[in-house]
């Protein structure tokens, strides 16, 4: 196979794989805060440097080397744009019309019954959680490899707490924050080891959007995003009686760390979601889905074409490449390739370059803004 080819195996010897990403970190780095500096986006996989495969040490280069782009409107906005596009291509959406079951004929998926009615389609693509997907309306008989047992057996991701807030000022803070624990192993541990919450110095990444996209809130006001990781479900941590104190520890830890002050009197608007509210459409309240260990990786994935049900296909964090959004993004061009080819559509790829003349514009026809400058903007690794 191709995972065994011979340009694979040479590559491998240079990349370490089997290295994690602390420890790939360690042969170049001494000092802690370089090393954080260029781990911390392992998070973005829902895991620690210490269990994160080596391989995903690109996650730093990207961001140093090309920096981070915003959305004008906020990431929401792509989707709609999407959406709107797809719609003009004759695609009909249904929304809030929940799928209660992938309709089979043997081994072969035929269609989707929902909440409304039965829709009957040549081939079937998954785009929710995978391990919620298929242990909700994909029958445990249908599938030989990824049974419910073999889900349960699993190891998933991280979740996270957060708040969604909206403040009547604005702060001159930087549009990404992240504060790291200054026992950052030991919160660590405490999220993928002992399932249980940080108190003492908890990590949190804040985002004030706003400095950046002013319009994402009325004149004088702004929209503050605090995600905090924390365990997936567990029976250490009862949210039902944490999530009220740990809001208030949280507020305390961005107030004193990273510049917003007395926000508290300023919260007009807040919505939050623990990891039993992402439960209700995620396996474990998993955000990230599966872990990204080796083990869970490559082969050992669920395929975008899926092994286990004829005519399925998925999309999202739980196939491959993986888990955070330009990933998934890359998943559904994966699996609509595949779909494409196996119905023998072949478009006219020519001058595909022209097709979104427009890339990183908003609908408003406005650019999509920096929130992050590249290392060589600035001549030193961004300050996060």
């Amino acid at each position: 196979s191709d995972i065994f080819s011979k340009r694979v195996m040479r590559a491998a010897t240079v990349l370490r794989p089997t290295r994690s990403v602390a420890k790939d970190l360690m042969r170049l780095f001494d000092d802690d805060r370089l090393m954080l500096a260029m781990s911390f986006q392992t998070k973005y996989l829902g895991m620690s440097p210490f269990n994160c495969p080596s391989l995903f040490t690109i996650l730093a280069f990207l961001e140093y080397e090309y920096g981070i782009f915003h959305p004008t409107g906020g990431l929401g906005s792509v989707p709609v744009r999407m959406a709107e596009i797809a719609e003009e291509m004759g695609v009909q959406f249904r929304l809030g019309e929940a799928v209660e079951e992938v309709i089979m004929d043997g081994k072969t998926a035929v269609g989707v019954r929902t909440e409304k009615e039965v829709l009957m389609a040549d081939r079937v693509i998954v785009n929710a959680d995978f391990a919620n997907a298929m242990t909700s309306i994909v029958p445990n008989k249908s599938r030989k490899r990824w049974t419910d047992k073999k889900l349960e057996s699993k190891k998933y991701s991280c979740s996270t707490y957060m708040l969604y807030l909206g403040v009547d000022r604005t702060y001159d803070v930087p549009h990404h924050q992240i504060y790291a624990s200054e026992d950052y192993v030991g919160n660590l541990e405490d999220i993928e080891k002992h399932h249980r919450l940080s108190w003492d110095d908890p990590s949190v990444y804040v985002q004030n959007a706003c400095v950046t996209d002013p319009g994402l809130a009325p004149e004088g006001c702004s929209t503050v995003y605090v995600l905090v990781p924390v365990s997936h479900q567990t029976e250490n941590i009862d949210w039902s009686k944490e999530s009220s104190k740990f809001r208030e520890r949280i507020l305390d830890q961005i107030e004193s760390k990273l510049g917003y002050e007395n926000i508290r009197d300023h919260i007009v608007t807040e919505m939050s979601m623990t990891p039993d509210d992402w439960g209700d459409h995620c396996y474990r309240g998993a955000v990230f889905n599966l872990a990204h260990g080796l083990d869970q990786m490559l082969w050992r994935r669920p395929r975008n074409k899926f092994e286990d049900v004829k005519n399925m296909y998925l999309v999202g964090g739980g196939t491959h490449p993986g888990s955070g959004l330009p990933v998934i993004f890359e998943s559904a061009r994966i699996s609509s390739k595949l779909v494409l080819d196996d119905l023998g559509i072949k478009p006219d790829w020519n001058g595909v370059e022209t097709w979104f003349e427009n890339v990183r514009r908003s609908p408003n026809g406005r650019k999509a803004q920096r929130s992050m400058p590249t290392a060589k903007e600035t001549g030193t690794p961004t300050n996060a």
